[in-house]
């Protein structure tokens, strides 16, 4: 789980030539990509402060930038964008509630957002990696990471088990909205699977995980919505 999965070849056959995005589309983008510098950059200076706080306000420059480019007029826009928000809460709620409930909250908050791109993804379910090859790789992974976390999870491996089963389910739906969209997928896997292994799995060193955590999740968050939007731009 330390490596992406290959990335597949079945992604269904359009292209988005011609599409641009909106001015507010691009101006968000690129205050994303500063925001995502400066977290970076302060996870490798151990400025936690600054790195907490970073985090708080990345993903709503990608929701602005799916809401000003979509105008949440198609039902793909609109679970995507619930998707964001979910995901958001997830990168904020845990720095305030009580670290005995944090890592519930974290996991609950991307549950749910998971479930919202599930439904958002599945009308294109067909074009997707379900019914592929791919789909016994990305459920191997999701097995794993419910045998790597059981041992100290205890109570909680049922949720991990729900948690895990979402995640590949939405990996796999991801590629049949755009190749951009089902790399993300495949990130999002090895994000989580860092935290996994972060949090259940003391006796492996991961140098610099919270680095590598976030980098993996940004990218994967911010392929995930241009995916979408290629996509949407794609249809008559």
């Amino acid at each position: 789980m330390s490596a992406a999965p290959p990335v597949p070849r079945r992604f269904p056959p359009h292209t988005s030539q011609g599409s641009r995005l909106t001015p507010g589309a691009g101006g968000a983008l690129t205050a994303y990509a500063v925001v995502v510098v400066v977290h970076l950059g302060a996870h490798l200076a151990g400025a936690e402060p600054l790195a907490n706080a970073s985090q708080w306000v990345a993903v709503p420059w990608l929701l602005l930038a799916l809401v000003t480019q979509t105008g949440l007029r198609s039902r793909l826009a609109r679970f995507t964008a619930g998707g964001l928000v979910f995901s958001w809460i997830g990168d904020t709620l845990p720095d305030f509630v009580p670290d005995s409930v944090a890592f519930i909250a974290l996991m609950g908050s991307f549950l749910l957002a998971h479930v919202l791109f599930i439904a958002g993804f599945w009308p294109w379910r067909r074009q997707s990696l379900l019914g592929s090859r791919w789909a016994w790789g990305y459920a191997a992974l999701a097995v794993v990471m419910v045998v790597v976390c059981a041992p100290r999870a205890g109570a909680m491996t049922v949720g991990i088990a729900v948690y895990a089963v979402a995640l590949a389910l939405m990996a796999l739906l991801s590629a049949g909205i755009h190749r951009l969209a089902g790399i993300g997928g495949a990130l999002f896997l090895v994000s989580d699977g860092l935290i996994a292994v972060g949090e259940f799995v003391p006796s492996v060193d991961v140098p610099l995980p919270g680095f590598w955590i976030m980098a993996t999740y940004l990218a994967a968050i911010l392929l995930l919505t241009l995916g979408v939007v290629r996509r949407l731009s794609s249809r008559p």
